[in-house]
């Protein structure tokens, strides 16, 4: 038999780090052997590193509304180049993703536009019945408990009856977890204060603490991940809680790689929740290879220079550089094959839900991260495909990076160069 692809190299499986031909027909993984399978199409990557496509549960995409900074095409194009088969994207847009109409745009814009797969949280807003009426064009929703882009923002007497909205559905909640009273205070304690490193204070490490601790009494049995955790304090929270089942978190790529110190040195590096000490982010990096955190993510917010300078725009975009981060983490931090496959693909497959991807196996999506741990890449905003222009790590020399990037079958990312 002809398969439509055979990718050969070592991959990380279910059964653990293999040699392999992976035979490919339809969009699928048809077989895996050893050795012996014809394909219209051959991929000799025996020099890399064989993944499930990298799944990102935590990108604004910016579609329909903010155009400017970024789209459907261009964002997915990151993506691609970053080693990413697979986004959720967030609803704060200006027209908020809690009703079908919106949702229907936002699909049929991805639909045209997207190289990779996009998946839709919706947001929870001031109608609860909207969240039911959404269900079947979402893999979950996502609940704002601080000020933020957009405006979703649940204040507290709403939290528990939000949630229970979202249990009803069977489907995850994903919390932004920082209290908004801790911030409205820290506002006036700290006005007329000006240094770079300012924006850390106002939304300090407890605000995110009591906010998890908020969160995780008033989720009854809908199954929650807390979103982009950056303080050792939440995920100590976030670990006494998972023996009830169906707690989950998560952890930014600019939460592992900075900690607060860089921001004398770049005032691009505001986000929330903010970067945090050192000790903090060491957390960050020990949570994620114990298994203390469950998905790694970007939370790629693709705002303008222009925005970032002038008007002090939270957040930075990470897609281009996913792939860089996962060859940082497995080179310089030892970061074991099997635990990148589990927090980039595995882990978010099985939590969201998705049952046909998520791992190299006979009848998973042939979504494949080809990862080239030999092929340094300093980061550079010219070679950024987001249409933002920029990246908060330039200049930083990573080990390695996506060579190849396979969605259903098919390159979108070949051989370093993205083939659109």
């Amino acid at each position: 038999m002809e398969y439509d692809l055979v990718l050969e190299g070592r991959a990380v499986t279910p059964l653990g780090f293999r040699d392999l031909q992976i035979g490919v027909s339809d969009g699928r993984i048809a077989r895996m052997k050893r050795q012996g399978l014809r394909g219209a199409r051959r991929i000799s990557a025996r020099s890399c590193v064989i993944f499930p496509g990298f799944i990102d549960t935590h990108v604004h995409l910016r579609s329909p509304g903010w155009e400017n900074k970024e789209d459907y095409a261009t964002g997915t194009a990151a993506a691609a180049h970053g080693g990413v088969t697979t986004v959720f994207d967030m609803p704060n847009n200006p027209s908020p993703a809690t009703v079908p109409r919106v949702l229907e745009a936002k699909a049929r814009l991805a639909a045209a536009q997207a190289l990779i797969d996009v998946k839709f949280l919706g947001g929870v807003g001031r109608s609860l019945a909207d969240v039911a009426r959404i269900r079947r064009m979402v893999v979950g929703y996502k609940i704002y408990l601080a000020e933020t882009t957009g405006n979703l923002l649940v204040p507290p007497e709403r939290l528990r009856s939000s949630l229970a909205a979202v249990g009803r559905t069977g489907m995850p909640a994903s919390v932004h977890c920082e209290d908004q009273s801790t911030l409205d205070r820290m506002k006036r304690v700290l006005a007329g204060e000006d240094r770079p490193d300012l924006h850390a204070d106002l939304r300090p490490p407890r605000a995110e603490v009591e906010s998890v601790k908020t969160v995780l009494e008033a989720r009854g049995n809908t199954k929650t991940n807390v979103c982009h955790v950056s303080t050792a304090g939440a995920l100590r929270l976030v670990s006494q809680h998972r023996k009830s089942g169906g707690v989950a978190c998560e952890v930014a790529l600019h939460h592992l790689f900075f900690s607060r110190k860089q921001m004398f040195a770049s005032e691009l590096l505001r986000m929330n929740p903010p970067l945090r000490g050192e000790d903090d982010r060491k957390a960050m990096v020990r949570g994620l290879r114990t298994g203390a955190i469950d998905f790694l993510v970007t939370d790629h917010a693709p705002h303008t220079l222009e925005e970032k300078r002038e008007r002090a725009a939270c957040g930075v975009p990470g897609l281009d550089n996913y792939s860089n981060l996962v060859s940082w983490l497995v080179t310089g931090h030892r970061f074991g094959l099997e635990t990148i496959a589990a927090v980039c693909s595995g882990n978010p497959a099985s939590f969201f839900g998705l049952q046909d991807r998520g791992a190299i196996s006979v009848g998973r999506r042939a979504d494949f991260t080809v990862l080239d741990l030999k092929s340094p890449e300093r980061a550079s905003s010219e070679s950024v495909r987001s249409k933002c222009g920029w990246t908060p790590y330039e200049g930083f020399e990573f080990p390695g990076r996506a060579r190849w990037t396979i969605f259903g079958g098919e390159s979108v990312l070949d051989d370093f160069e993205l083939s659109v």
